[in-house]
């Protein structure tokens, strides 16, 4: 019998830390006491579904996530690099007010570009998608015929849906602290993203291939 080629992905965004609200990017936060309390909320939202591999972003915040689910379902995780949010060069580690006092000329063509400029020193937004889509579609060889946990960050999954959308805004995708995506590929075409719920998913408006 010939093995499926589907492949299923749950993308997790990692839990909160106390640099909410500012520009992370690789700075590498723990988890804030708040960011742990909500470990238990995404491991009963994920409790519906089977997994049988997890990936992670090597930055703690995420690493900690996926610790904690892989806990649940008596797994390893695999860390990789691959994963990791954006890098916000020079901005990393300030807010808006603080980017805006620090190189208002930058931060206004910044939101006049965006997504098509980067940050001052910061990652190459098409070397950032292509980084994101060959993740991506290195993983779903690795589970074909089954699911993955893929613990990683706001920007990464936003910028994922970004490369599948067809239509709809995806800089306007929410992206909350443990949210959960799920989405499958199979013969090499992705379908479309689904928000978990709890066990449950539904369809995000926008988001199809």
């Amino acid at each position: 019998m010939k093995s499926s080629s589907r492949s299923t992905l749950i993308l997790v965004r990692h839990a909160h830390t106390e640099m909410a609200g500012k520009f992370c990017g690789q700075i590498d936060p723990p988890l804030s006491a708040e960011g742990l309390a909500q470990l238990a909320e995404l491991n009963e939202k994920l409790g519906g579904h089977s997994c049988t591999h997890i990936f992670s972003s090597d930055l703690e915040r995420a690493r900690q996530t996926a610790e904690a689910i892989a806990n649940r379902h008596n797994l390893p995780v695999h860390l990789l690099r691959s994963l990791r949010e954006v890098a916000f060069g020079s901005w990393e580690g300030l807010d808006w007010d603080q980017v805006v006092a620090q190189d208002p000329a930058w931060a206004q063509r910044w939101l006049d570009q965006y997504p098509s400029i980067s940050a001052p020193e910061g990652e190459g937004l098409e070397h950032f998608r292509k980084r994101i889509r060959d993740a991506m579609d290195s993983i779903a060889d690795q589970v074909q015929g089954a699911c993955a946990v893929v613990v990683t960050h706001a920007g990464v999954i936003r910028t994922f849906s970004g490369n599948l959308a067809r239509h709809g805004n995806p800089t306007e995708f929410k992206c909350d602290y443990v949210g959960c995506w799920k989405i499958s590929r199979e013969d090499q075409q992705w379908s479309t993203l689904q928000e978990v719920i709890s066990s449950e998913a539904y369809e995000v408006t926008g988001l199809r291939q």
